[in-house]
């Protein structure tokens, strides 16, 4: 019977391949982060933001407003 309780959940990797894995994934990513954000996701982004900015609002009006009576 194997005791595996004496190996790690989690292996590390060595140096040299997590440097290596580093430079691959920039090379992978660095090419996207570059490249223009689409203007149909701008749209949707600026939409979520001023639904949120309502929200807050509504938010904070309906607790500044609720306790005097």
């Amino acid at each position: 019977m194997s005791d595996k309780k004496e190996t790690p959940e989690r292996p590390a990797l060595e140096q040299p391949i997590q440097a290596h894995l580093g430079d691959q994934l920039k090379k992978l990513y660095g090419s996207i982060l570059s490249e223009p954000i689409p203007e149909k996701l701008t749209a949707l982004l600026d939409q979520l933001e001023k639904a949120e900015r309502k929200e807050r609002e509504s938010l904070s009006g309906a607790s500044d407003g609720g306790g005097d009576q």
